[in-house]
């Protein structure tokens, strides 16, 4: 008996608290809460009806009760005196935060320009036409920076080629190595050359001539370039390079120090300076022998001696290409061709890249879906960089923004929550929603309450949502 009117005292204040919870959107005027209103009070009515009938029969036939049988499965079974009484169960349904809005886009309207001036030779769309992520809107008159990109294309492909070429170079120095049956071919034709050489010069001393004293010439003065060169190498070494910055005396064998003889530094720079002059004064003598005996040779008629000279000079050529390496100085000459083609590349690959990027300016392109609102140009117009061409809105992301729900409702408001949006346009089509955003900041005050916004982002559907558009938004959260 005492539990009975307990569950009467807490069902009536449930429908207390619930009439007073769904008070104020009364007072806003929310149809929908009034509506569940008229239906909480009419669900009151019934439940203290009940529990005034469950009370008389608590008190008049409280044996009965404990004696009833329960009829299950076609026969009747008494009920076990120790089984607990059933407890009536009261489902509560899932609650709703009402609150009115508006449909508003999720970015707003974009004025789209070039980055670039020129002439408005191409203009794709109108107002009202629907776009695509991509898609080409407006083109400028492009001809010269189409044959801009053209030459940078053409420098870059002659880069790319030297590049190669100096590569190909490098890697033919680094790789190096003699070829034997060239040497060998070389080495017979010199043979060959010689002994014709011979043979004229035979035959100018007999015939006279002087041709022969002007070859012994050059062969002193080969020998003679060939000792200064040597001495030359010798003085100009790098392991020598000390001695330059070395301003102590050179002291002989067995000369008690200090010394006060020449310096290792004024030693070396005599050195360099004789050598510098010998391999000069040789260079000078062989190509005056080499004067002299084109001169003799000229003298001679008739002679052979001049074209066995020849052979044999051509052989001693070809032998010295086959037996000698690349040198460090033409392997740093060819490092350093691949440097500076590398860099040639890079620029011409940077112009092209410029190059391109201007063209690519010259074209208009949508950065999203969306509806051409308004075209601010015609066709023909020069434009300059900056000017609003056409403007775009983005129709495919749709968000209803509340403008008077309450916080008192406020903390059973979450991200990601589910919700329905009516419109006015579609009363009786609401549309799917998700939470996405709510307000840090109230928008207003409505009665004794602050209200905050709420976004709600909107699923596209078959109806035609348009900004502006009024309606309510249901959000839906559990007891």
């Amino acid at each position: 008996m005492q539990s009975i009117k307990f569950r009467e005292y807490g069902i009536i204040f449930f429908i207390l608290f619930t009439l007073h919870s769904n008070f104020e959107k009364v007072k806003l005027g929310m149809l929908k809460s009034a509506k569940l209103l008229w239906i909480i009070v009419i669900f009151s009515g019934l439940v203290l009806m009940g529990c005034a009938q469950g009370g008389a029969v608590a008190e008049n036939d409280q044996a009965d009760l404990e004696s009833a049988a329960v009829e299950s499965d076609g026969g009747d079974v008494a009920q076990d005196e120790n089984e607990p009484e059933n407890e009536p169960v009261f489902s509560q349904p899932s609650l709703t935060i009402l609150a009115d809005g508006e449909i508003r886009n999720g970015r707003p309207a974009l004025p789209l320009g070039f980055e670039t001036s020129g002439k408005l030779i191409t203009l794709n769309v109108q107002p009202g036409d629907t776009v695509a992520e991509g898609d080409v809107i407006a083109v400028l008159e492009d001809d010269a920076l189409r044959d801009s990109v053209t030459s940078a294309e053409l420098r870059l492909t002659q880069s790319q080629n030297s590049l190669s070429q100096a590569e190909a170079e490098l890697d033919r120095l680094l790789t190096w190595e003699p070829d034997e049956s060239a040497i060998a071919i070389a080495e017979a034709n010199i043979a060959s050359a010689e002994t014709n050489v011979a043979n004229a010069r035979s035959q100018d001393a007999a015939s006279g001539s002087s041709l022969t004293q002007a070859q012994i010439s050059i062969d002193q003065a080969e020998r003679e370039l060939a000792d200064a060169q040597e001495d030359y190498d010798n003085a100009f070494s790098p392991g020598r390079e000390w001695e330059v910055f070395y301003d102590e005396p050179i002291c002989d064998p067995g000369e008690p120090e200090p010394c006060f003889g020449i310096t290792w530094a004024e030693r070396i720079k005599n050195d360099r300076d004789f050598a510098t002059v010998r391999l000069q004064n040789a260079q000078d003598q062989l190509r005056i022998a080499e004067a002299n005996y084109s001169v003799e040779a000229a003298r001679v008629s008739g002679n052979s001696a001049v074209n066995a000279q020849a052979s044999l000079v051509a052989s001693q050529q070809e032998l010295e290409r086959a037996l000698k390496g690349p040198t460090d100085a033409e392997i740093a000459a060819a490092e350093l061709n691949v440097e500076q083609a590398e860099l040639v590349l890079e620029q011409d690959q940077f112009s092209l890249e410029q190059a391109q990027e201007a063209l690519s300016q010259a074209e208009l392109i949508a950065p999203w879906d969306g509806t051409v609102l308004a075209v601010d140009v015609t066709t023909g117009a020069f434009i300059a960089a900056g000017s609003p061409v056409v403007t775009l809105l983005d129709t495919n992301r749709m968000e209803f923004h509340t403008t008077n729900l309450s916080e008192r409702d406020l903390a059973q408001v979450e991200i990601g929550q589910a919700a329905e949006v009516t419109l006015k346009s579609y009363p009786n089509d609401p549309i799917n929603g998700t939470v996405m955003r709510i307000g840090l900041q109230a928008s207003g005050v409505i009665g004794d309450a602050a209200v905050f916004p709420v976004v709600i982002a909107v699923e596209s559907g078959e109806q035609i949502v348009r900004t502006g558009m009024t309606g309510q938004a249901e959000i839906l959260r559990d007891n």
